[in-house]
Parts: structure tokens; C-alpha cells; sequence
């Protein structure tokens, strides 16, 4: 299977596919993305080739409540939330328009109910809304998005239900 779990190995290449990824803001450090997959390893995922190079991957982690995280700090252990925060999702530049978006998310909307969580929280950056509305994300009126995420981030959830 593409879909298999960050090792220590894979931050070269996850670092690379971010840089790519995010022309509106800034890409976060190493240190801050590994303490999303540290904080969840379960539910953070690459996507690789038949060479094992990556491809995509994607990091969410535990989160309390539906305020996200501000961008550009680690985030701490919480074993204790039966809610997920999509942190991020990214493609490969040169892998884009294969569906690799979408086993990654998919993927984790499946772990994510064998994992007994409630719902999945994301902030939509760069106009990508309708992505994730296709995979029944809503957007949540009336909460604060730190200014981190660009002026057109939306906050989305979606509820689990098994």
C-alpha cells in the first residue's frame, strides 16, 4: 500500500513537498511539523511511490476543541481529545492531479473512526475550501482563525459517524 506511516527518515522530503506546497504563507519548521506526527503518529501519514519516495503526506493530531492551533508553534501530547485537527495535506508538485490528495484523506477519515474520534477540525488555506467540502466538511462561522493562516483561511469540520 502508498499509504504508510512518518518515520524519522521522511522529513527531508515532507519539508520539501511544503515548501512547494505554500506560496501564500510562510512554511513552518521541521521541529514544528515533527511535533504534530510526535504528538499522533496514528494519525499522520506519507504517501509513496513505487521507488518509496514520497509523494504526499498528511499530519493531524489530537485537539480539544474547535479554536486551532496558531501556526508556526509545536503542539503538546493530548491523549485525552476525541477530536482531530488536520494540520496539514500536501502533494508533491510533480505528483499533483493523481488522486493523492484524496487516499491521504480518506485514509485518514478511516483511521480517524477506527480511533474512536468524533470529529476532524481543519483550517482551509490558499482557496481550498471546496476541496474539502467534497468530503463533507462545513465551515464554522463566529470562531477566530489566527491571521497566520492567510486572509482566505475557512475553519471546517466534519462530524465522524461510524
Amino acid at each position: 500500500m502508498p499509504i504508510k506511516p512518518i518515520s524519522e527518515n521522511s522529513w527531508p522530503e515532507i519539508s520539501k513537498i511544503e515548501e512547494e506546497a505554500y506560496t501564500e504563507i510562510p512554511p513552518e519548521s521541521a521541529p514544528v511539523l515533527k511535533s504534530k506526527w510526535l504528538a499522533s503518529p496514528a494519525t499522520c501519514s506519507v504517501y509513496t511511490d513505487n521507488k518509496n519516495e514520497i509523494l504526499g503526506y498528511l499530519l493531524s493530531h489530537p485537539w480539544e476543541n474547535e479554536t486551532p492551533p496558531k501556526l508556526y508553534q509545536k503542539t503538546a501530547i493530548n491523549n485525552k481529545s476525541c477530536n482531530l485537527f488536520l494540520h496539514d495535506l500536501a502533494v508533491s508538485r510533480s505528483a499533483r492531479g493523481k488522486g493523492i490528495a484524496h487516499y491521504l484523506v480518506e485514509h485518514l477519515i478511516k483511521e480517524a473512526k477506527r480511533l474512536n474520534f468524533k470529529k476532524i477540525v481543519l483550517v482551509a488555506v490558499q482557496g481550498s475550501g471546496d476541496f474539502w467540502a467534497k468530503y463533507g466538511f462545513k465551515e464554522i462561522q463566529g470562531r477566530e482563525i489566527c491571521h497566520s493562516y492567510g486572509d482566505s483561511a475557512k475553519l471546517m469540520k466534519i462530524e465522524l459517524q461510524r
